[in-house]
């Protein structure tokens, strides 16, 4: 008897899911739409340093409407959102609504170290220390593999002049 309550869907539920997935699928527009008009993309044989956060974005954007309209991902993923996971999404937001401008102004390395440390302090509230060496590790990884080794043309910061 619990399996057949557990597969049913309360349309608040349903209703509740579709409103989360349409506000990612418009922040992920926004934050697409500011890669487009805030960064040089170049070509694919010669990328400038906005074409691989332009791909990222636009890849983010389709998966989030391909979840929005697949109700199999609404209705089966809304059944476990608790509250805290609403709220951890919420917190992204300026994350997402950002980081195109923060890439052309700050460059990849200072963002990098941005973003994760916020999302370990503020979206996972991971202690100050292993936020900061966290943060630390991840900006340090990406600045050697995408930068160092594959030599990804990334932003130039306005105001900081690295990458």
């Amino acid at each position: 008897m619990a399996a057949a309550a557990d597969t049913t869907v309360d349309p608040a539920d349903l209703r509740f899911g579709r409103i989360g997935f349409a506000v990612l699928t418009a922040l992920a527009t926004v934050t697409t739409i500011g890669a487009f008009t805030t960064l040089d993309f170049g070509t694919p044989a010669r990328p400038a340093p906005g074409f691989w956060i332009g791909c990222v974005s636009v890849a983010t954007l389709m998966l989030v409407v391909v979840a929005l309209v697949n109700p199999r991902i609404a209705v089966d993923g809304v059944s476990r959102i608790t509250r805290a996971d609403a709220a951890a999404v919420a917190l992204a937001v300026p994350l997402l609504a950002l980081t195109p401008s923060l890439l052309t102004l700050l460059g990849l390395t200072v963002t990098t170290a941005l973003v994760c440390l916020y999302w370990f302090l503020v979206i996972t509230r991971t202690r100050p220390l292993f936020s900061v060496i966290g943060a630390g590790a991840i900006t340090a990884g990406i600045v050697i593999i995408f930068i160092e080794l594959l030599h990804v043309p990334f932003p130039l910061g306005t105001l900081t002049g690295i990458r």
